[in-house]
């Protein structure tokens, strides 16, 4: 018997829904991604009632022996940034789980978040240290642990003690920016 494992996730797109399309359809597969096919991914529908404003795009497959070691986590972080820094996206959410562990992982645009009006980078960054939510900083990304509303980017699930132990236990070396 295998252990089937599976991931799926959501991208809120920003304003270039064509230039998502022409990296999918046109650069994706010669990048050879392991984990990420052009196939997994929906494409929108830019006309009312199915789209107003943003467009959500979803994502999702099945694996065996899925993101078992610390060494496939970095490696599928690696290929899922890399999508994320050739597309326009406010922020992105992957939940991944099988027979021994789920979790739920999200990824925020750190210059759609400073450039937004009305100072919602602060409020943001008090929300994430006030709820004591683990999230990480890179160059041009913020990663956290919890799940995130797809509408707003804002973190609405962080994970408990217990959450956080298991992830810690599962992935005991895992360091970000990778």
């Amino acid at each position: 018997m295998y252990q089937w494992n599976y991931f799926y996730g959501a991208i809120m797109l920003g304003s270039d829904y064509k230039g998502f399309l022409d990296f999918v359809q046109h650069t994706m597969k010669d990048r050879n991604y392991y984990y990420f096919h052009p196939a997994i991914f929906s494409q929108a529908i830019q006309e009312a009632p199915y789209y107003y404003d943003d467009i959500l795009v979803s994502f999702g497959r099945t694996a065996k022996w899925f993101l078992d070691t610390e060494s496939k986590l970095h490696e599928f972080m690696l290929e899922f940034e890399d999508i994320l820094r050739h597309i326009d996206f406010q922020h992105a959410q992957i939940k991944m789980g099988g027979v021994y562990s789920d979790y739920s992982f999200f990824w925020l645009n750190k210059k759609k978040l400073i450039n937004q009006p009305g100072g919602s980078f602060k409020t943001m960054m008090d929300y994430l240290a006030e709820n004591k939510i683990r999230f990480f900083e890179s160059e041009d990304l913020y990663f956290g642990l919890g799940e995130i509303n797809l509408s707003t980017g804002w973190c609405e699930k962080r994970y408990d003690e217990d959450e956080l132990k298991s992830f810690d236990i599962q992935y005991p070396g895992f360091k970000y920016p990778i």
